[in-house]
């Protein structure tokens, strides 16, 4: 039975370190929701590292969060 996809959504989420607190690594992360379908992940990572540019602790991780429906076939 062969499955096709239908997109719904992308979304960047940022993650970011804030150092030490009490003995543990405390991280942080945004989400920003509303991303283009045909977003290239190059300009995604792009606006990731300008956003946290603008941020006081510094940007650990970059994730693309793809949210997409599996629909079976008949």
């Amino acid at each position: 039975m062969p499955v096709t996809t239908d997109f719904i959504s992308n979304k960047l989420q940022v993650r970011s370190n804030y150092g030490m607190v009490d003995g543990k690594e405390v991280t942080k992360s945004k989400t920003y929701a509303n991303l283009k379908a045909t977003a290239v992940n190059d300009d995604i990572y792009a606006v990731a590292e300008a956003l946290a540019g603008l941020q006081a602790p510094a940007m650990e991780e970059v994730f693309k969060i793809e949210t997409t429906l599996l629909i079976p076939g008949v």
